[in-house]
């Protein structure tokens, strides 16, 4: 899954205000036997799904996912509180309803996305339309390199392989999953036409050499953070801990930010859209405060997000724990999610 860098990971190329805050518990170790078990798991459902023609295989999926989740209670009243705080206007038959087409969204893509293993490229360009590629050539001929601003939203996956066949590869910064056999598996997917994923545990200086050789990078910002890492920016009405990485880099190579979403339309198809390139300028000079300037241009990011996502609320991730980090609110401390 595509993420963001950690802050933390970001020290050789800018550095963050310390926090006293202390560092997440290290996780139990998981097994090797675990992860084949995993491993194997994943591959005969995969192959069970290559025997289906396509709208079928996503029809299993969509089952598969509802029946999983019934067994999932925390995760359906996180996706349920999310939608109801970020849609408070909204009926409850409205909000289950926006909850249930994205449980079988997600699913969908999931499936999509494993079909591209048997897909050519001109197969799977069949599937994808794309609007605003002007946007993408426009921030590429500035000669800084490019940062693709996107989300779990539609398919991000399909989109960022997608992306990588217009014009160059990209490298999409990838969160590493716990399980590495796995992990490997979903890469080759993601390496299938070229592109390079790049771990957000060792991301900062490869970012940064993309940079430096005109070369387009994709990040998603769209996820919780712990607080020390975070800048805590309005989502949806509500201060979100955000990764200011983005920003940070950003700000530092003077590269654009263009925002792209994969949006879900019929029968599998998608429909890959870039936005107009946000550029560094646009949050201030010398005369901004640093901090200022990263609060400002996390916000956008954040808000382009929420635009497109209350567009089609039922294509991104309510799933996700996204308003879990709270900002501090002891004596003297200013809420940073006011404007």
């Amino acid at each position: 899954m595509n993420a963001s860098p950690d802050a933390a990971d970001l020290a050789g190329a800018e550095t963050l205000p310390a926090t006293t805050t202390p560092r997440r518990s290290r996780k139990r170790r998981r097994s090797a036997f675990r992860h084949r078990a995993e491993l194997a798991l994943f591959r005969l459902g995969a192959a069970g799904l290559a025997l289906l023609p396509p709208p079928a295989a996503r029809r299993v999926g969509r089952i598969a996912a509802r029946l999983a989740f019934s067994f999932l209670p925390s995760r359906r009243r996180i996706l349920l509180h999310n939608l109801t705080a970020a849609f408070p206007d909204e009926p409850p038959a409205r909000i289950a309803s926006i909850a249930r087409r994205s449980i079988e969204r997600f699913a969908s893509a999931l499936v999509d996305f494993l079909e591209t293993g048997r897909l050519s490229r001109e197969e799977l360009l069949s599937r994808v339309s794309v609007a605003g590629e002007e946007h993408l050539r426009a921030a590429r001929s500035r000669g800084k390199g490019v940062f693709l601003l996107s989300a779990h939203f539609g398919s991000w996956e399909i989109g960022a392989i997608v992306a990588g066949l217009l014009g160059e590869p990209i490298a999409p910064v990838a969160r590493p999953l716990d399980n590495p056999l796995l992990d490997e598996e979903l890469a080759r997917l993601r390496r299938r036409f070229g592109n390079r994923p790049v771990s957000k545990r060792q991301a900062a200086k490869e970012l940064l050499r993309a940079m430096s050789r005109n070369e387009t990078v994709a990040i998603l910002v769209d996820q919780n953070v712990l607080p020390r890492e975070a800048v805590f920016v309005p989502f949806f009405g509500r201060p979100a801990a955000t990764t200011p990485s983005l920003a940070l880099f950003h700000l530092k190579t003077g590269a654009a930010v263009v925002p792209v979403f994969t949006w879900p339309e019929a029968d599998g198809r998608y429909r890959l859209e870039f936005e107009r390139p946000i550029l560094a300028e646009e949050f201030g000079g010398v005369e901004v405060d640093r901090d200022e300037r990263l609060r400002r241009a996390t916000a956008r990011y954040m808000a382009v997000t929420e635009a497109a996502i209350r567009r089609a609320p039922d294509a991104w991730l309510w799933i996700h724990n996204r308003w879990k980090t709270k900002p501090d609110r002891g004596p003297g401390t200013r809420d940073p999610g006011s404007p």
